[in-house]
């Protein structure tokens, strides 16, 4: 099962399993991930799983700040096994086990 390891300055805070439905990362008390940080946008990003549970599609919402995988910025890629998200003081490890 697919899931995110969420980092805050390098220190592990949560994990979150995936499954086959959409996950938000951003701000707000309203997305499935909230991040306390300022360059964070409220609604940063998004990951869709396809109905399998084996493809997950990351899109960034027009943040203001951008969203990194591998240290390219990105509107949207396919995630991989092993992939870094970055978003200002947070990262989060996309693991596909």
């Amino acid at each position: 099962m697919a899931s995110l390891y969420v980092f805050e300055n390098g220190v592990q805070i949560s994990r979150m399993p995936l499954a086959s439905d959409m996950v938000t990362v951003g701000r707000l008390k309203t997305n499935a991930v909230v991040l306390d940080n300022p360059g964070v946008s409220r609604h940063h990003l998004r990951i869709d799983g396809d109905p399998s549970g084996t493809i997950f599609v990351l899109e960034d919402l027009q943040s203001l700040n951008g969203t990194f995988v591998g240290g390219r910025k990105v509107s949207a890629c396919v995630l991989k096994n092993g992939d870094e998200i970055h978003l200002g003081r947070h990262s989060i490890l996309f693991e596909d086990s």
